[in-house]
């Protein structure tokens, strides 16, 4: 198992974003947390990629508790890179090529030598190798989130968290994505949490929870 939550709760003074929410998600599922605007799906998720504490509640991720994990910066830094992340807030550097972009952890990790095959792998597959010398302003919207795929999944995370990937894309190309996720699910056996309130997307999902004032239904 991957992630277990018991109880889990998110309050910001007395506004409670998350309440009382419990799951459990195994290595490898590939899962669409559903919901309308302001459901708490992006709370929750941000506790998940470990860049917020629940109020309450248990969260284990990998077997590990969170006060355990956040028991030091170095102990912190070790979990979040077994965790990708595309969210709406993923930017890329605009004077950076594409190429270095996608190669960003692996500067920031030291990775760079180690990271080479699967950099190939990964703009191979996304068919955006010949784009790797461009620059983001050049990019449609449908490339520009399947650079911040390749950037999230260069370092073969264990868990690759997206939100909302597919609200800046038309029809087409956000079941392009999901097509690319499920491809990567089914061939790497990566797990996969995807926030969307797109009906078409998420029932391309194996597993879906449906959030809802703060709670799963």
């Amino acid at each position: 198992m991957i992630i277990e939550i018991k109880d889990l709760s998110k309050s910001y003074g007395q506004k409670t974003i998350i309440n009382k929410v419990s799951l459990k998600i195994n290595t490898g599922e590939f899962v669409s947390i559903v919901g309308p605007s302001g459901s708490g799906k992006s709370t929750l998720l941000n506790i998940l990629s470990l860049i917020t504490h629940q109020t309450s509640g248990e969260y284990y991720f990998l077997g590990s508790e969170t006060s355990e994990i956040f028991s030091s910066h170095n102990n912190l830094i070790s979990y979040r890179n077994k965790i990708g992340i595309m969210s709406e807030l993923s930017q890329l550097i605009p004077d950076l090529s594409i190429k270095d972009n996608i190669q960003l952890p692996a500067y920031i990790n030291n990775q760079i030598s180690t990271s080479r095959e699967k950099f190939e792998e990964l703009t191979n597959f996304t068919k955006i190798n010949d784009l790797i010398m461009k620059k983001p302003a050049e990019l449609s919207s449908g490339e520009r989130q399947r650079v911040l795929l390749c950037r999230a999944l260069l370092l073969e995370p264990e868990l690759l968290i997206a939100d909302e990937p597919t609200s800046s894309l038309d029809e087409l190309n956000a079941l392009r994505l999901v097509e690319y996720l499920t491809y990567l699910n089914d061939k790497n056996k990566t797990t996969i949490i995807m926030a969307t309130h797109d009906h078409k997307v998420y029932k391309k999902t194996k597993i879906v929870y449906e959030l809802n004032n703060g709670k799963i239904n």
